[in-house]
C-alpha cells in the first residue's frame, strides 16, 4: 500500500497532528482529514495519531491513502511540445505544473501527462513547478544518459528570462558557491556566497538587463548559468538584490514561504508578492550533436506574463 511520510520541523513541532494535515496539505480539506484520521490512516511513529496529538520536533507522520480520494490542487496542463526527434522531446512546460508526483501532486503532473502519449518517456533534467519554458523528455535510457552527460560536463547552453524587483543597470558575472542555508527555517532554501561555506559547490551566472518598467519598478533580465546547481538563478538574484518577481522562497521577505505554506497565496500575500508565481521561464536551451555535425537549439518565447509587463520584448529578441 503506498504511503507518505512527513518528518516534523520547524514551525509545526508542537502543533496538533490536526492543525499540521489541514495547513501542511490543504489537498484534503478539514473534513476529510477528520474522517481519514477516524479511519486509522495517519500514524505518528508507527502509531495510530487522534487528531489532538501534538507533534515533537523529529516525529515520522505516515499517511496511507485511500485511491480515488485525493483533490489535488488545480495546474495549468496546456504543455506544448516545440521539436521532436527520434530521441527527444522538447516541451515548453507552463508556469504552473509540476514536473512528476511529489508532494500533493499525485496524477497532475507534466510526465503523467506525456506518459498517456509516450510511455517511456523519461526527463533529462527537471525545472520547478512554477518555472515556465523549455524541458527536455529522452524517450529511451541510452538518450537519456547521452545527453546527460552534456549537462554534467557543462556543453549544454541554457538561458533563463525573469523579471525581477528594482533596476538593473548593467551586465553582472557572479561567481561563487551557493549550499544550504543553516540560518533559515526553511530546510529547502539554498544561499549564495562569494566565499566558500561548509558542503556548498561552486556557481558561475551571468545576468543581462533587457528592459525596465519603471511604474512598477521591475527589469527583465536575460541569464546565463554556466553551472546547473538547485536554486541557482533564485539565491543568486537574492544575493544581488533583484528577487525574482513572485518568488516565495527568495522573496525579500524570509517569511512569505512559512506564510504561504500556513495560509496558502492570501490576498495581502499576493499584493506583498506581486505576482501569483515566480516570473522565471525557461527561454532557450542548445548543444552541438556531434553525432550529426551540428547544433541543436530550441526557443521558448515569453509567456503572457512577461509579456503583460514587457510588451516591448517581442519585438527586442535581437538582443538576446
Amino acid at each position: 500500500m503506498t504511503s507518505y511520510q512527513s518528518l516534523i520541523r520547524y514551525p509545526y513541532a508542537g502543533r496538533t497532528v490536526f492543525e499540521f494535515l489541514t495547513t501542511k496539505f490543504p489537498y484534503h480539506d478539514p473534513e476529510e482529514w477528520a474522517f481519514l484520521l477516524g479511519e486509522n490512516r495517519v500514524k505518528v511513529q508507527g502509531e495510530v495519531a487522534t487528531p489532538h496529538l501534538v507533534l515533537r520536533e523529529g516525529d515520522t507522520l505516515t499517511y496511507e491513502p485511500i485511491p480515488g480520494r485525493i483533490k489535488e490542487p488545480d495546474v495549468d496542463t496546456n504543455y506544448t511540445i516545440l521539436k521532436e526527434t527520434s530521441e527527444f522531446l522538447f516541451i515548453d512546460k507552463p508556469g504552473n505544473l509540476p514536473m512528476h508526483p511529489a508532494g500533493r501532486y499525485r496524477t497532475q503532473t507534466l510526465l503523467n501527462l506525456l506518459e498517456m502519449v509516450y510511455p517511456t518517456v523519461i526527463p533529462v533534467h527537471r525545472l520547478d513547478r512554477e518555472t515556465s519554458g523549455i524541458v527536455i523528455f529522452a524517450k529511451t535510457e541510452d538518450s537519456r544518459t547521452w545527453l546527460q552527460k552534456k549537462f554534467e560536463s557543462r556543453v549544454v547552453k541554457k538561458e533563463y528570462l525573469a523579471v525581477v524587483r528594482g533596476r538593473m543597470e548593467a551586465e553582472v558575472s557572479l561567481e561563487g558557491f551557493i549550499g544550504r542555508d543553516l540560518d533559515s527555517a526553511i530546510r529547502k532554501k539554498m544561499k549564495f556566497s562569494p566565499l566558500e561555506f561548509l558542503d556548498s559547490k561552486s556557481v558561475s551566472t551571468h545576468f543581462i538587463p533587457i528592459d525596465y518598467n519603471e511604474s512598477q519598478n521591475i527589469s527583465l533580465v536575460l541569464i546565463r548559468p554556466l553551472t546547473g546547481r538547485i536554486h541557482q538563478i533564485r539565491a543568486s538574484l537574492l544575493y544581488l538584490g533583484f528577487p525574482i518577481l513572485g518568488d516565495k522562497l527568495y522573496g525579500p521577505r524570509e517569511t512569505m514561504f512559512l506564510d504561504f505554506v500556513q495560509s496558502g497565496l492570501t490576498p495581502a500575500l499576493l499584493v506583498e508578492l506581486g505576482f501569483e508565481r515566480q516570473l522565471l521561464h525557461a527561454h532557450s536551451i542548445s548543444y552541438v550533436d556531434e553525432r550529426v555535425q551540428r547544433e541543436i537549439r530550441v526557443q521558448s518565447n515569453p509567456q503572457t506574463e512577461i509579456l503583460s509587463f514587457f510588451p516591448n520584448v517581442k519585438t527586442m529578441s535581437h538582443r538576446f
